[in-house]
């Protein structure tokens, strides 16, 4: 039985993915910070007749991923595939977001993209295995937005450095693929913070910018289909969505573009549409 590590799996599409592979048989450690997310996750694979074991991972650690890969391959042998979902996304400005903010941002979405390719991509070259290995980048990374240029900068890089590692590992048969899904039903956005906010307002923003998200035409069981196809078919760069295809052929035809539909959108303008919105969604949650 085949073993693939999804990170990010106690919700949303990590937890979709998780259990579209365990369908497909394999062995699928559910890798998650919240290990009661994971646990929850794992013990519906098992129940629906898959194999999984939750695994607590803060993927932001070198250490924690050094860990990990050798608790795998000590367990069941060398992992087959890896899908590194697990991100945050705050908001604000680029000056507006403390440094905090975007070491955060980067330890998260980028680092821990490059620390988990580089040692389970390790792990399959030094068994011979022809894997593949899924970073989920986003939309993000072709538009440059005013309002996540954290999220976007390292999105970019995480889609950058699947490009590059793909290069590198096409001669040893192992694939690379990053997803760039566009605005998806999880909860991304009510998990992030927003600069400048204080913690009632904060909260205020995330229960309301959540809901938004909720919206979304899309759900993570989209995502989970399309990295499935795009392992089967080993692509490279697979935008899910709509807007997220848009923004993908925008920059390649036009980057002057994106930078003009980049600015145009704000916090400002966000906090406009959630107020009009408002009524909607009480609705909605009645």
């Amino acid at each position: 039985m085949s073993t693939a590590v999804v990170t990010g799996a106690g919700a949303g599409i990590g937890r979709e993915t998780a259990r579209r592979f365990a369908s497909r048989g394999y062995r699928v450690v559910v890798a998650d910070i919240d290990e009661a997310s994971a646990g929850a996750v794992a013990e519906e694979i098992t129940a629906a007749g898959g194999s999984a074991r939750p695994y607590r991972l803060d993927v932001s650690s070198e250490s924690q991923w050094d860990d990990c890969a050798a608790w795998v391959r000590g367990e069941y042998g060398p992992a087959r595939l890896l899908v590194n979902n697990a991100g945050i996304m705050d908001t604000g400005g680029f000056t507006e977001m403390s440094a905090a903010q975007w070491q955060r941002t980067v330890d998260v979405d980028l680092m821990s993209v490059i620390y988990g390719s580089r040692v389970f991509a390790r792990q399959m070259i030094d068994a011979g295995i022809r894997g593949h290995i899924v970073n989920l980048s986003s939309a993000a990374a072709f538009l440059p937005a005013r309002y996540v240029p954290a999220y976007a900068t390292a999105k970019a890089a995480a889609l950058m450095a699947s490009q590059c590692l793909r290069v590198e590992l096409r001669p040893k048969g192992i694939g690379v693929t990053a997803i760039c899904p566009g605005a998806i039903r999880t909860d991304l956005v009510a998990h992030g913070e927003r600069a400048g906010l204080d913690a009632e307002r904060q909260a205020a923003w995330r229960a309301e910018a959540g809901r938004v998200q909720g919206l979304a035409f899309a759900g993570p069981e989209k995502v989970a289909r399309v990295i499935d196809t795009a392992v089967h078919r080993n692509r490279a760069v697979v935008p899910v969505n709509v807007e997220a295809w848009l923004a993908y052929a925008g920059l390649r035809l036009s980057p002057a573009l994106m930078r003009g539909i980049g600015g145009v959108g704000s916090l400002e303008v966000a906090d406009a549409l959630l107020l009009r919105l408002r009524p909607l969604l009480d609705r909605i949650a009645k």
